[in-house]
């Protein structure tokens, strides 16, 4: 499910073969996945994660990039219970679950909640999954505001809706593969821009946009990339760092723009264009669902430069979403 959205399950893991895991899986594979899934909603716990990487750091990302979390409270796990408060700290939307008779520790009169069983009939007669599929139907619907945790002292967007994450190192966030996820996961349109943008160049972001080129679905692609010539592709460079060599990066750009322009010739949905006029100051990627904006350095390299990630419909998506459409129109034939 390309296009998905997603959902993070905030749920006690326990190890292989116990008793908390062998409840966890049962409530996770008879009851959230298939009510998410007849939602077209992906359902993602953090034992399931598909990249390589930091759990902790995966985990955080997705609390706040995820279309919503759902989190069971049985047993009063503390993992659950402080996942939990990030999430709603960050006012994300949230659906609480429990066993039926189970104490929790707080009041949860503001929030989503769902009391579960899992007795044979239940199970049999996919009693809960109803109930839970409109519990998300709720907290997605357009006019749900998550409850303020914190009163007046967001950790999110004034809005209460948007959550914005910064890595103070751009490697935090992870290697190639999460750029392809991002681009994968682009529904209407997917802009990239870079000086050269030569991950995409790689077997894999070949890979990832041959998919996007040959969906059946419409999608708009744009690439703009640097000139190899642009008088100020220079002043970007700093020598002194590895692989920051002015010759070898001009040629890297012209390969990368035949690369690039190849695409555009084989798909009327893909554009591409040099920058000749103006200066990216980061590399972008914005989708219909997110932005990743990395910025550029003359002290450093780019996987140790910051990196933000937006939710699409934030006014820094959008202002992000602006400078590439002022550059891209800039740069028209």
């Amino acid at each position: 499910m390309p296009n998905a959205k997603r959902c993070f399950v905030i749920s006690p893991i326990g190890q292989p073969a116990s008793d908390v895991r062998e409840e966890a899986d049962a409530v996770f594979d008879f009851i959230i996945e298939p009510a998410l899934r007849q939602l077209d909603i992906e359902a993602v716990r953090a034992d399931k994660f598909a990249e390589p990487g930091l759990i902790t750091e995966q985990m955080i990302a997705a609390i706040l990039d995820y279309d919503l979390c759902i989190a069971d409270l049985s047993g009063n796990n503390p993992n659950v219970l402080y996942e939990l408060a990030l999430a709603q700290a960050a006012e994300r939307p949230v659906v609480l679950l429990k066993r039926f008779g189970e104490a929790i520790p707080f009041d949860v009169k503001d929030y989503r909640l769902l009391e579960y069983d899992l007795k044979p009939r239940s199970m049999k007669t996919d009693r809960w999954i109803p109930a839970l599929k409109e519990q998300v139907q709720k907290v997605l619907a357009a006019g749900y505001r998550a409850p303020k945790l914190l009163r007046g002292r967001s950790i999110s967007h004034s809005d209460g809706i948007h959550s914005y994450l910064i890595n103070a190192r751009s490697e935090e966030f992870g290697e190639a593969p999460r750029y392809h996820e991002v681009v994968q996961r682009a529904g209407e349109y997917c802009y990239l821009m870079g000086i050269s943008l030569k991950v995409w160049g790689g077997d894999d972001g070949h890979r990832v946009l041959q998919e996007l080129v040959r969906r059946p679905e419409p999608i708009h692609i744009k690439v703009l990339i640097m000139d190899a010539e642009h008088p100020g592709l220079p002043t970007m460079i700093n020598s002194r760092l590895p692989a920051q060599d002015i010759d070898a990066i001009r040629l890297q750009t012209a390969r990368m723009a035949r690369y690039f322009a190849g695409y555009a010739e084989e798909s009327k949905r893909f554009e591409f264009r040099t920058l000749r006029e103006g200066l990216p100051h980061f590399q972008l990627i914005v989708t219909d669902r997110t932005a990743l904006v990395l910025q550029y350095m003359l002290s450093r390299g780019t996987h140790e430069s910051p990196l933000q990630q937006l939710p699409a419909g934030s006014p820094l998506h959008r202002a992000f979403k602006e400078e590439f459409e002022t550059l891209w129109a800039l740069n028209g034939a």
